[in-house]
């Protein structure tokens, strides 16, 4: 990989950043019962879908952090181990439900993922819909 191609993924992640840091600051200005992380995904979205931001400006950063994503879920892990002496029946019940849960979901969005990258979200035609 070039060195312009590593600045232009530490553009794109930087342009999602702020995009998502936008919506923090939207949330909190007006209030919104939502987390600003999900205002900055809602407004992420509507962004792309107006062709605002274009797919062909953020795609490589969200490729490498989409690659990346499973080193954001290690501290959460380690967190558990600090404590896993403490644990008792209901807690192993909890995490086995959170564990089921994460694998949820990270089934689901790999399904999503590779159903968007096989093309099937965006073929071209007035009429192609999921």
């Amino acid at each position: 990989m070039t060195v312009l191609k590593y600045l232009n993924v530490i553009w794109q992640i930087s342009l999602i950043y702020g995009i998502t840091r936008l919506g923090s600051w939207l949330q909190t200005f007006f209030h919104v019962p939502l987390a600003g992380s999900i205002v900055g995904l809602i407004l992420f979205y509507v962004l792309l879908q107006l062709k605002i931001v274009r797919v062909s400006w953020v795609k490589d950063g969200a490729n490498f952090l989409l690659a990346t994503m499973v080193f954001f879920f290690v501290p959460s892990v380690i967190g558990v181990m600090d404590v896993i002496t403490k644990i008792d029946m209901n807690f192993i019940i909890f995490f086995a439900l959170v564990a089921i849960g994460t694998i949820l979901v990270a089934l689901t969005s790999g399904i999503v993922a590779e159903k968007m990258t096989m093309g099937k979200v965006f073929d071209k035609g007035p009429h192609r819909h999921i």
